[in-house]
């Protein structure tokens, strides 16, 4: 406990001087009676005894007071941590090319179970290198030939996870293909339109993983990354292919391998993630495609700011109350058991 005001303290030394005061007062107001040989020998009465109490209660009130003008205060030291996460667009391809196997340490899989298994470990961790994102509002978009957001931006990651498990390949011929042009673009206007919430957050973020190339939709893929980045909205873009395999090339120096060189989809989807700040990487298993996530999460951290702080509470309320219990009991005592005259 410590004290605001210490120096109100000072006054309790006035106490004793007034207890002086007192007492002459009282000699002055007493009866004078010229001789006390007939009172020797007769007792005190209870009463006589406990004269002494109205005195001290008041003197006790009195210093209660004046502790309470000194401000007493506790003291309780805290720590806080203020996080400010992101929002996250979650883009996965779901065109009937994303049917294809990749072979695992637990058998073959899918390209969209092993993009699935790995988004949800994004999201949720997976105990390891990934630890989730806790403090991030995430959405989720798939996309073929048209754009569905099958999960709308929520802390809520639960909802998340299982909106994840429930994506399936598109079935449809008539809507088969891969337009991440439109899915970047739907993308990016869910982002902007959290700016004006309360809160909103102000890192946003687009994941887009695709296999293919894009050949439908109304917006092209560098419009889309175009406006992206004029709302301040970074695009990481994940190719997921097949192995690529460097050509084998025989010449009179020797044999030599060339490495092919990207496709024009992977160009496309490098030149998003540039032009907006963010990173292409490819990947053609589920270990390189890990890898990829745990890169961007090391990339968007969440940022986290530590506060140590002191709080201080009032503590004179129990003092004034003793000190008003205490003078009610003077009064009471004075006027009742305890009454003196004059």
């Amino acid at each position: 406990m410590t004290l605001a005001a210490p120096y109100y303290l000072l006054l309790l030394a006035l106490l004793p001087l007034l207890a002086l005061f007192q007492r002459r007062q009282r000699r002055k107001e007493a009866i004078r009676y010229p001789s006390f040989a007939l009172l020797v020998g007769a007792g005190r009465t209870w009463r006589q005894r406990l004269l002494f109490i109205p005195p001290l209660c008041l003197h006790l009130a009195l210093a209660c007071l004046i502790v309470s003008l000194a401000r007493p205060q506790v003291e309780a030291t805290g720590h806080r941590e203020d996080r400010e996460g992101i929002a996250i667009q979650l883009l996965v391809d779901v065109s009937s090319s994303m049917d294809m196997d990749i072979h695992t340490e637990d058998g073959p899989m899918t390209r969209m179970e092993v993009a699935k298994k790995v988004m949800e470990e994004f999201v949720a961790g997976d105990g390891g290198n990934l630890s989730g994102r806790p403090d991030d509002m995430i959405g989720v978009i798939s996309f073929a030939r048209y754009s569905d957001s099958i999960c709308p931006m929520t802390l809520g990651h639960d909802a998340v996870v299982y909106m994840i498990q429930e994506i399936t390949i598109n079935d449809r011929p008539n809507e088969d293909g891969t337009a991440y042009g439109d899915a970047t673009a739907l993308a990016a206007a869910q982002l902007k339109a959290q700016e004006g919430h309360e809160g909103a957050l102000r890192s946003k973020v687009i994941l887009l993983l695709t296999d293919g190339e894009n050949n439908c939709g109304e917006q092209m893929p560098l419009q889309a990354a175009a406006m992206a980045k004029e709302w301040g909205i970074r695009i990481y873009t994940i190719s997921l292919q097949e192995t690529s395999r460097p050509a084998v090339i025989k010449t009179d120096s020797g044999t030599f391998l060339k490495p092919k060189p990207s496709s024009e989809s992977d160009q496309v989807l490098e030149r998003m993630a540039t032009a907006t700040g963010g990173i292409f990487r490819t990947a053609h298993d589920l270990d390189s495609l890990q890898a990829v996530y745990r890169e961007i999460n090391e990339l968007e951290k969440t940022k986290v700011e530590e506060v140590d702080f002191l709080d201080r509470d009032e503590a004179f309320a129990p003092f004034a109350l003793l000190a008003l219990g205490l003078l009610l009991l003077r009064y009471v005592l004075s006027s009742t058991l305890l009454r003196i005259s004059p």
